[in-house]
């Protein structure tokens, strides 16, 4: 078996035209060797035994070529040796090897780092489209607590009585502490139309709140759009594979209808997790005529940079970005392009402060990875990461006050006509 792995290793190695020196190589399979014998020790009578082993192999090719920093593979080992042993009786019900060995090894790595089972990565890929099922609701590891970032309209969660920044600490009884981000993500997901009992903490409650929600089938409404007076205002919810789609809509539905009379846009990230790079490069470009939209390292090295195409597609027109703590990744991607690249001045508070790539990559058995393989400068300027971008008009919701009242502050900066108060006539 182990042979057959190391021929497989080699064959990666060629297809993918990585020159990876001999003695890492080497590293890998003395990594790949030393798990092997301890799942065949450990997994008796295993009819997947070499799948398994195969995914393992994979994965730690992949770990040291492409994760952001260094790894000790000896150490990644040990972690997985140990979730493979920690099987029924050790207080570890999760019944396939594979994922308790991948779990207890990504979680020795960043938070965002994590091993997906077949299910998981089809529902995550699912909802990059803008559409799953499931509680809906944006959450982050926050000091360890798994905490509401926002919610999607029309969710269950919604309907629930949920809000942002609650923190979930129990799912059906069982303990969120502790666990990784990628981990309590499996606990909230089901079926659709089940329905489990969250217990939050929530900020006024002394006593911790025990709320049913059900999950849902839910279209995520990447973007709306309207235009009042002579300004276009445009609201990201979140990048998926509809997002830039509709940002363009909203732009020509401009240019149709104010033409050269369009004063300025807002473009509103407030509460936007992030998604796909892809979306977030799509949606810069357009406001921009060239120059850097992000850049990304991999140890210290240069791995990628994306420059916007010539066109900026409002012919210069003045941009106020609205941002808030909960808007990270992606969002923080075009915030700081157009920042940087003087397109837009960033209105609000200052932003979460995600700077990390992490890369999809699909496993044999079906399930995948979501591996950091960078981290990311946007529009030139400096890291964001853990930093979160510094609005240039700050400005803060008051208690009790209106989500209207805060776009009609950022409007004025624009210097034009406008009231913002007609209704959204656009989803997409």
């Amino acid at each position: 078996m182990f042979k057959r792995i190391l021929i497989a290793l080699n064959i990666l190695l060629l297809v993918t035209a990585c020159a990876i020196p001999i003695s890492r190589n080497h590293e890998v399979s003395a990594a790949v060797e030393r798990y092997e014998a301890a799942y065949r020790e450990t997994i008796k009578n295993d009819p997947s035994t070499d799948e398994n082993i195969g995914i393992m192999a994979d994965v730690l090719q992949t770990v040291d070529r492409r994760y952001v920093d260094n790894v000790n593979l000896d150490d990644l080992v040990d972690k997985a040796i140990a979730g493979l042993k920690a099987g029924p009786g050790t207080g570890n019900d999760e019944p396939d090897p594979t994922t308790r060995a991948l779990n207890a090894m990504f979680a020795s790595m960043d938070r965002y780092t994590g091993y997906m089972a077949p299910s998981s990565f089809t529902n995550y890929r699912e909802s990059l489209d803008g559409h799953f099922v499931g509680f809906g609701i944006h959450i982050r590891m926050v000091d360890d607590k798994l905490t509401v970032m926002s919610l999607l309209k029309g969710s269950g969660a919604e309907t629930a009585g949920i809000q942002a920044d609650d923190v979930i600490t129990h799912v059906d009884g069982a303990p969120i502490k502790g666990m990784s981000l990628a981990e309590a993500r499996r606990l909230l997901r089901g079926p659709e139309n089940s329905t489990s009992v969250l217990s939050v903490l929530r900020d006024g409650s002394k006593e911790p709140l025990q709320i049913a929600v059900t999950r849902r089938a839910v279209e995520v409404a990447a973007v709306e759009h309207h235009i009042d007076g002579n300004i276009g205002y445009i609201r990201i919810f979140s990048f998926t594979t509809k997002t830039g789609p509709g940002v363009m809509e909203a732009l020509d539905d401009f240019q149709k209808n104010l033409g050269t009379r369009l004063c300025g846009v807002i473009l509103d990230m407030r509460n936007n997790p992030g998604g796909l790079v892809s979306a977030a490069e799509t949606v810069a470009s357009a406001f921009m005529d060239g120059g850097n939209i992000y850049a990304v390292k991999n140890r210290g090295h240069e791995m990628m940079a994306r420059n916007a195409d010539s066109g900026d597609l409002t012919k210069g027109a003045p941009i106020v970005v609205m941002l808030n703590k909960r808007s990270a990744s992606s969002s923080e991607i075009v915030a700081g392009a157009l920042k940087y690249q003087n397109r837009a001045k960033l209105f609000g508070e200052k932003s979460y402060g995600k700077g990390l790539l992490q890369s999809l990559m699909p496993l044999r058995n079906g399930g995948g990875l979501r591996l950091t393989t960078g981290r990311f400068t946007t529009g030139g300027g400096p890291t964001f990461h853990g930093i979160g971008l510094t609005p240039d008009i700050p400005d803060t919701m008051a208690e009790g006050e209106s989500d209207q009242m805060q776009i009609t502050r950022a409007a004025k900066n624009l210097n034009c006509s406008s009231k913002m108060t007609t209704a959204m006539v656009t989803n997409q």
